[in-house]
C-alpha cells in the first residue's frame, strides 16, 4: 500500500513538473506582440520578388499603386495569388497585417 501511495505521489509530481507553465501576459508583452516592423518583414520575405520599395519590374505588380485595400492585401499574402505563393505557413497573422499596412502606406 505504501509503495502504491509513493508511486502515485512521484507520478503526480513528475506530471506536474512536465507541464509548461504559461507566463502571465502583461500589457508590455501584448504591446511587443502587436508591434511588428512591417518593413523588416517585407525586406526579409517579399523584397526579393517585389523589390525593396514594392517596385521591381513588369513581372510583379507595382505595390505602390496596386488596387488592393488592406483586406485584399492580407488575403493575397495569406493565400497567394497568381504566381505569388501563399505565406500563411511562413508568416504569422500579425506579420502579414504589418506588411499589408506597409503597402497601404505606400499608396499614392
Amino acid at each position: 500500500m505504501k509503495k502504491t501511495i509513493l508511486f502515485l505521489t512521484v507520478l503526480s509530481l513528475a506530471a506536474s513538473c512536465s507541464k509548461k507553465a504559461s507566463a502571465p501576459t502583461s500589457d508590455a508583452t501584448a504591446k511587443v506582440e502587436k508591434t511588428i516592423d512591417g518593413a523588416a518583414v517585407f525586406a526579409r520575405s517579399c523584397a526579393r520578388c517585389h523589390g525593396a520599395q514594392g517596385i521591381k519590374d513588369q513581372r510583379t505588380p507595382n505595390l505602390q499603386t496596386i488596387a488592393l485595400d488592406k483586406a485584399g492585401l492580407i488575403q493575397s499574402i495569406t493565400k497567394g495569388k497568381g504566381f505569388m505563393p501563399a505565406f500563411e505557413d511562413k508568416l504569422e497573422t500579425a506579420e502579414i497585417a504589418a506588411v499589408a499596412d506597409l503597402i497601404v502606406s505606400w499608396h499614392k
